[in-house]
């Protein structure tokens, strides 16, 4: 619960004391005394509400409890921010547990190495047996932090004796907060992207820096369905309309073709039912087809075309996926920060615009094995 002793009341200016009836507006927070809440009627912030100008607390300023303090750099955030505005990183998680510094972190969770500065006033840094703070490798010519030839046969880097070395996400993957990304911050593409950063940041730094691609086997197996779920409506549409078009078009031929194929195996004496075809009997109906008309010769060999364009286009697609999700982000948050200057506004513009559409792909999910499978049990029946 906030403390709002101290607090001037925005309607009778007299600050808050322990004994006070306070009412807190819904809205923005605004703290009353419940005979002025009643005198008013309503907030009197109402106006402003959902403009980023209502009511603030003035504590907010001065890093109060309500802030939430970024656990990799440390700076204050606002009390409802799910990443931090410096850095990008996640402020839902929860803290490890191990020795802690001024903000109750422990740096090396995140990659760092834990210096003295880290750790509150009169506190010694935690150091190995060798001497060195954990994180860091034994000197030259001693045993592998691995090794577990320490001090009673323990792991160094270990702070805790007998127990896990502690894991940490760094949900940028390495990648420094205010990376340059075609203009965009790697901290703001973080917020953007949202799901699965560690794999996406990387890659992208990796393109911009060293122009080294990686093939994205999502986008390869559901080409149109997977830009869709990362919200690219357009490219998304198009392509899932086109390979939807190609299956239901080698769906069409190979059914059509069936007859065909069952009349020429029967003049040659083919019945698969019974035994397996001779080399004669194939020959014989290659001749069969080399004489029939063109439009049969379309609809017996189309499928197998189409199937090697379907391959092709899913080849392409996991090629190409990573570096057009890149462009589709970086004009995304360049728009949003044209169009949206105050910050409040801006970031629930990247929150809400960008991520992914989970309910979408789970339909198309469902259409999909609709399509597969519906023709089949038509047909059975």
């Amino acid at each position: 619960m906030i403390d709002y002793t101290g607090i001037q009341c925005p309607v009778c200016g007299k600050p808050f004391s322990a004994e006070d009836d306070i009412v807190v507006c819904p809205e923005c927070g605004a703290p009353y005394h419940r005979h002025c809440y009643q005198q008013e009627g309503h907030c009197i912030f109402s106006d402003k509400h959902g403009t980023g100008q209502a009511w603030k607390n003035p504590r907010s300023s001065s890093g109060s409890a309500e802030e939430k303090r970024c656990p990799r750099c440390g700076k204050p955030n606002a009390p409802g921010a799910l990443f931090c505005d410096h850095c990008g990183m996640s402020l839902t998680e929860e803290p490890p547990i191990g020795p802690q510094n001024n903000y109750g972190q422990f740096n090396s969770r995140y990659g760092a190495t834990p210096s003295p500065t880290d750790f509150p006033q009169g506190q010694q840094q935690p150091q190995n047996p060798w001497g060195q703070p954990y994180g860091q490798t034994p000197p030259y010519g001693q045993s592998s932090p691995y090794g577990g030839n320490g001090q009673d046969g323990q792991n160094p880097n270990q702070p805790f004796p007998g127990g896990p070395a502690a894991f940490f996400f760094d949900p940028l993957g390495g990648v420094k907060p205010d990376e340059d990304l075609d203009g965009v911050s790697a901290s703001d593409m973080a917020k953007f992207v949202q799901a699965n950063t560690q794999y996406y940041l990387p890659v992208f730094t990796n393109q911009k820096k060293f122009r080294r691609n990686r093939f994205n086997f999502c986008a390869f197996l559901c080409t149109g369905g997977w830009m869709l779920y990362r919200k690219q409506y357009k490219l998304g549409a198009l392509l899932t309309a086109v390979m939807a078009g190609i299956y239901f078009l080698s769906l069409y031929c190979s059914y059509a073709s069936e007859d065909i194929l069952l009349r020429l195996m029967s003049q040659v004496g083919i019945d698969l039912d019974t035994m397996m075809p001779s080399s004669a009997q194939l020959m014989q109906l290659g001749s069969l087809l080399a004489q029939q008309p063109a439009w049969e010769l379309i609809l017996i060999f189309l499928p197998r075309v189409l199937n090697v364009v379907q391959l092709v286009i899913m080849i392409v697609t996991g090629i190409k996926a990573n570096k057009t999700y890149r462009k589709f982000c970086t004009r995304k948050i360049q728009t949003i920060d044209a169009n949206f200057p105050e910050p409040a506004d801006r970031e629930m513009q990247l929150r809400t615009q960008g991520g992914v559409n989970t309910p979408l792909a789970v339909g198309l999910m469902i259409a999909y094995m609709l399509a597969v499978y519906l023709p089949r049990l038509w047909l059975l029946i």
